[in-house]
């Protein structure tokens, strides 16, 4: 497919469709089916099933936005990750974590409010029991990251915005990942979501790697979850 037909207007609304799709799969979270049904289940045999659902529901979420984004995005995924690379990751990590503390901060003053609907949310399933807590944490620091570097990073970049375009693309990526995670009315929680979204579409589009983004998500994540297993254990 030549440049002109890809960023034909039947193309392109073609594939905002698909990105519609990703976006609505990924807000309305299946994945997380199996483990609202765990809290109730006394059987083994009944917490076995729902666990492979778990995982069986991710890979194919996991599959249908890696097909998506190798069938219309711009960038290998077969690169491996630079010492520069890991350079930039820490440095947004760092940067991101101190904006997130100031927004936190100022959440707590306006809306008193320390927080957000999203993260208690995790924290709720993740304190329903043990075997919760093992596979919300396959979920928050491996399988999401990736589900959602793909969509909202790779695919949504790639395959909505020409090469050309560098601001857009990442404040329109890092706008609708605070979209997806913020669910409240309190302004400081999209804006703590938005802005990790911020530097993660600036990575991917600094680097065109989207092992980059997925690595500081990965670790962004990481560190949460430690925080939140220590406050519930």
């Amino acid at each position: 497919m030549n440049k002109s037909n890809f960023w034909s207007f039947d193309k392109l609304f073609n594939r905002i469709i698909i990105f519609l799709l990703l976006f609505f799969m990924i807000f309305l979270g299946p994945q997380f089916i199996p483990i609202f049904a765990l809290s109730n289940q006394s059987s083994i045999y009944m917490k076995i099933i729902l666990s492979i659902l778990f995982f069986v529901i991710y890979f194919l979420m996991i599959w249908v936005a890696y097909i998506s984004y190798k069938k219309h995005g711009q960038n290998s995924i077969k690169q491996p990750i630079t010492k520069a690379n890991w350079k930039m990751i820490i440095i947004a990590y760092v940067l991101s974590h101190l904006i997130e503390g100031l927004l936190s901060l100022l959440s707590t003053m306006f809306y008193h409010q320390s927080t957000s609907g999203n993260q208690q949310n995790l924290q709720d399933m993740l304190s329903t029991n043990n075997l919760t807590v093992i596979l919300m944490l396959f979920g928050i620091i491996i399988f999401s990251p990736i589900l959602e570097e793909l969509v909202f990073r790779g695919y949504l970049m790639d395959a909505l915005f020409a090469p050309k375009f560098k601001w857009l693309p990442i404040i329109v990526s890092g706008v609708l990942f605070g979209l997806a995670h913020n669910t409240s009315l309190n302004i400081f929680f999209f804006l703590i979501y938005a802005q990790i979204g911020f530097f993660l579409a600036y990575l991917y589009k600094q680097t065109n790697n989207l092992k980059v983004s997925i690595a500081l998500h990965m670790l962004n994540n990481l560190i949460s979850a430690i925080i939140m297993v220590k406050m519930l254990f």
